[in-house]
């Protein structure tokens, strides 16, 4: 046997994980988790069918977060307290480019310009706009410096590095003029829908009015304000006319004959004008919190990502060593499938010890919850089923493994054990970084949710081959060379 039992928890076989499984009151409690499950699936078939039903069509996304100094001096409070833990738990990880650029995006708060971007596709007059702009400018307490971003939408191999450079340059400004030429297409309304998701205020150009109808023109502009009712105030959709082309005009003359002219109908920015200057002049110290905002998110991001990449590098070691443990112990005292899942999922000590990793202090009662918890969702998916029948087939090319006494069950409780530690890392990362004492209850929706997704993701042949592969070699040595 390579496998030497180690924790307190599993010695003695898997007496301990039966009798927490045998709780009456654990086994109830969880009871809806599976119902839960099961109504999720089918919702969740039904929202996929409506969306490829649905094409192209734009729709309404969800309300943002008002962005106040409040929320702002929250989140920075939060991205120091990442970097602060990056740094004690893992000091080569880059927490010093992270406070950097911590710093940088907090000069946002004193610099004394207000950064404008206009964006928008080809052949929608941004660059007209962008002359009128610098050449008459808004009148405004505070300078303005406009950016032109590069067109979006275009073909060829640039388009996509065109696109996110535009998208880039759109979100470190203040506000973003987004100019179109008529009716939004999908792609537009999408990228509207993620400025608005970011908290980018923006205004939404309807320009070259001056080439259609007057009703033509009313009736685009009231789609519009349709389309993005919920993301974009009425107030900041706006026509302009910023490079009127010339039209024919036919005089009659005194003696009676036609005389026909070119003539250019004068620009018309009116409208952009006097909301800009309303904006800017009420709202400017608001525009100026939402970009240093965008730009700490970014920040805390990339740290927390650092963060949990330096816990799963000393977490999946703990998980291997559980796995493996628990196969011991099933393939030296056989149990049916129940008692199987039990050992697998209800493996209190590996939940505390993830924990602790990840700053979450967990009770041996909390630990049961969240094992239980697991635990039921396996058996309403029908996992451990799957996994032994999985498991058998797979040791059928091999006589020798196949007849060994506890194999079956050994090999699944690794692999169930494994799912189940991975499922708690993906849980726990999604948390705040430190929970308060007491350590705070589960989320039994979202850990079954979790829990579906890391099945989903590891429940590939080839890698239950890996496992199989790795536990003949573990805990019957020999069983390879004989069976070959």
């Amino acid at each position: 046997m390579t496998v030497r039992l180690q924790r307190p928890l599993l010695i003695g076989g898997i007496g301990l994980t039966l009798g927490l499984w045998g709780l009456d009151s654990i086994a109830h409690s969880f009871s809806a988790v599976g119902d839960w499950l099961t109504v999720g699936t089918i919702a969740a078939g039904g929202g996929y069918w409506w969306y490829n039903q649905r094409g192209d069509r734009p729709q309404v996304p969800l309300a943002k977060v008002d962005i106040n100094r409040a929320t702002l001096d929250r989140v920075l409070s939060q991205v120091e307290l990442v970097i602060g833990q990056l740094a004690s738990e893992s000091p080569n990880s880059g927490h010093e480019l992270f406070r950097q650029q911590l710093i940088q995006a907090q000069t946002n708060l004193t610099r004394p310009e207000r950064h404008i971007a206009i964006t928008g596709g080809q052949k929608v007059g941004k660059s007209s706009l962008m002359k009128l702009l610098t050449t008459a400018p808004v009148p405004s307490a505070t300078p303005l410096r406009y950016i032109d971003t590069p067109p979006l939408f275009t073909s060829g191999a640039q388009s996509d590095i065109a696109t996110a450079t535009a998208q880039q340059l759109a979100l470190n400004a203040d506000l973003v003029i987004f100019v179109t030429n008529g009716d939004l297409t999908a792609t537009e309304y999408n990228y509207l829908s993620t400025l608005h998701q970011a908290h980018q205020r923006v205004l939404l150009l309807f320009n070259q009015v001056d080439r259609y109808l007057p009703e033509e023109r009313s009736l685009i502009l009231h789609k519009l304000q349709s389309v993005v009712t919920g993301s974009i105030a009425s107030s900041d959709i706006l026509t302009t006319s910023t490079a009127p082309v010339s039209i024919k005009v036919r005089k009659i003359q005194a003696d009676g004959t036609a005389l026909e002219t070119l003539e250019t109908p004068p620009v018309e920015i009116d409208m952009l004008d006097r909301q800009l200057t309303n904006i800017l002049a009420n709202e400017g110290e608001k525009l100026v919190w939402a970009t240093t905002y965008r730009q700490v998110a970014l920040v805390q991001t990339a740290a927390k990502t650092a963060l949990n990449s330096a816990r799963r590098d000393r977490a999946l070691p703990l998980i291997d060593q559980n796995q493996w443990i628990v196969a011991a112990a099933a393939f030296a005292n056989p149990v049916p499938a129940l008692d199987l899942l039990a050992t697998a999922a209800v493996n209190a000590q590996m939940v505390v010890d993830l924990g602790a990793i990840y700053q979450q202090k967990f009770s041996l009662e909390q630990a049961q919850t969240a094992a239980g918890a697991m635990g039921s969702v396996m058996l309403k998916l029908g996992l451990v089923e799957v996994c032994t029948q999985t498991v058998s087939g797979l040791l059928k090319t091999n006589a020798v493994t196949y007849v060994a006494g506890g194999l079956v069950q050994g090999l699944s409780a690794a692999y169930l054990t494994r799912i189940a530690g991975l499922t708690l890392i993906e849980y726990l990362e999604a948390q705040d970084l430190v929970a308060p004492e007491p350590a705070r209850a589960w989320n039994l929706d979202s850990l079954g949710n979790t829990f579906q997704k890391v099945f989903q993701a590891n429940q590939r042949v080839t890698y239950l081959q890996t496992v199989v592969k790795q536990g003949i070699d573990r805990l019957v040595p020999n069983g390879a060379e004989a069976g070959g």
